[in-house]
């Protein structure tokens, strides 16, 4: 099961007045996230409330107390926009955090252009690159059983590649 990705918005006025009140609003399906954290701050025990903050998150990546409508916006968008694609919210979080950057529709792209494969291991996706590509063809069938793949792999890994493992995959990309 895929996680999505969800935030705790919490109302202000009530933490500092020793009461917690808020909610988690889960972010894949919110159309309209600042009328859903307007609900929560009309229901607030304390009257006339008005700021909130992220007191938690889950799926989110590097997300600050106070992200702004902007920042929860774009989790939104590229929540939505790999659902579209059929690309893992999971690894495409981490991949986001791999590469230091905030989560965001436009980082999809790069995640699509980085993005190599799908194998068991960075070994085995450089011994089938080394297969499908023809660059063993190149090789005298003579000397073929003398290329070290494992050299190979860990100098690929080390020069131009990362992995992220989900569950049973390791998701291989080009380094950023």
């Amino acid at each position: 099961m895929t996680q999505t990705p969800k935030v705790y918005i919490a109302c202000l006025a009530a933490y500092n007045n020793g009461c917690l009140h808020g909610e988690w609003i889960d972010l894949s399906d919110e159309e309209n996230l600042q009328k859903r954290i307007s609900i929560i701050l009309n229901k607030s025990p304390i009257d006339d409330a008005e700021e909130w903050a992220v007191h938690d998150h889950e799926y989110c990546g590097k997300l600050s107390e106070y992200p702004g409508m902007d920042a929860l916006n774009r989790i939104s968008e590229a929540y939505q926009e790999c659902s579209d694609e059929d690309i893992n919210w999971e690894v495409f979080v981490e991949f986001c955090s791999h590469i230091s950057k905030d989560i965001s529709p436009d980082i999809v792209e790069t995640y699509k252009e980085c993005h190599q494969g799908q194998s068991t291991s960075i070994l085995a996706w450089c011994t089938d690159h080394l297969e499908s590509t023809g660059l063993l063809d190149q090789v005298p069938k003579e000397l073929v059983g003398y290329v070290d793949t494992e050299a190979y792999a860990r100098d690929y890994e080390i020069n131009y590649l990362f992995d992220i493992t989900h569950g049973d995959e390791c998701h291989i990309f080009r380094n950023y």
